[in-house]
């Protein structure tokens, strides 16, 4: 999460109309359909419409995944001894949320899935009020703890010195720890708050980012993503345009094979 030329996000939401219907048209199905601005696929998954349109069908597919790669940069930035290290302090994080050392809404936890909010948190999924994109809100200043001296340290100024994102990007960072088997639905990150491009790293092992699924549970199945991207340990990943903002992205739980941090900054 970063500013967007606001010093404070909640600036930002001021000066939005909240419950704009061009915002809530612009994704199809929120949470679990793949494309977004009010654009409905072209094609479905029934046998029946796969066989007539196949052809179409593929090429669609083909062009929409062009369009997610086209709008994602990826580097290996964070050597091995860099992300022990790194590892090393997302550990000490995990043992102060178990030990109740956080604010209340610093930690969220969810099955094989824990999220640790740092500098801003919101709220989203079952604890919003109203269903749906757009409607996601920030918690009031100081509802969540201040990012750790760490992260800037080791993960922001890295950022910075490569190139990823400019000085004073960065005033939230959030860390989703998987355990095997763990998952985090289609979504779009909300574009009310989370200023683009959307940057993350990853640790402990190597995964997938898959853009284009739907979900559907009891018991939990993914359709085929339009695009998977990998994505390896010590890398940090960049959403920006098509990628960002016009198609869901999702961790689905094959994709995590062993524990994993994502590091949202």
């Amino acid at each position: 999460m970063a500013a967007s030329g606001y010093s404070d996000l909640r600036e930002k939401l001021k000066s939005m109309t909240p419950h704009r219907d061009e915002e809530r048209d612009k994704y199809v199905d929120g949470a679990s359909n793949g494309s977004g601005k009010g654009r409905k696929r072209k094609f479905r998954e029934s046998d029946d419409d796969d066989c007539e349109h196949s052809d179409d069908s593929t090429e669609l597919r083909e062009q929409e995944a062009r369009r997610v790669r086209s709008s994602i940069q990826q580097r290996s930035i964070f050597t091995p001894e860099e992300c022990a290290l790194i590892e090393e302090k997302i550990d000490d994080v995990v043992a102060q949320g178990e030990a109740g050392l956080y604010r209340e809404h610093t930690v969220d936890r969810a099955p094989l899935r824990n999220k640790y909010f740092f500098g801003e948190g919101y709220t989203y999924g079952s604890q919003l009020e109203k269903r749906g994109p757009g409607q996601e809100r920030l918690y009031r200043k100081g509802e969540v703890d201040e990012i750790p001296s760490w992260v800037h340290e080791l993960v922001i100024k890295r950022l910075v010195s490569s190139g990823v994102i400019p000085e004073g990007f960065v005033n939230s960072a959030v860390i989703n720890d998987y355990q095997p088997g763990g998952c985090i639905v289609s979504h779009v990150d909300p574009l009310h708050i989370f200023a683009r491009p959307i940057v993350s790293v990853s640790f402990f092992s190597d995964s997938a980012l898959c853009f284009g699924c739907r979900f559907q549970f009891k018991p939990i199945r993914v359709s085929e993503p339009v695009f998977v991207l990998p994505v390896r340990r010590g890398s940090v990943t960049v959403l920006s345009g098509y990628a960002a903002d016009d198609i869901t992205h999702c961790i689905r739980p094959q994709d995590i094979k062993q524990r994993r941090a994502g590091h949202h900054p």
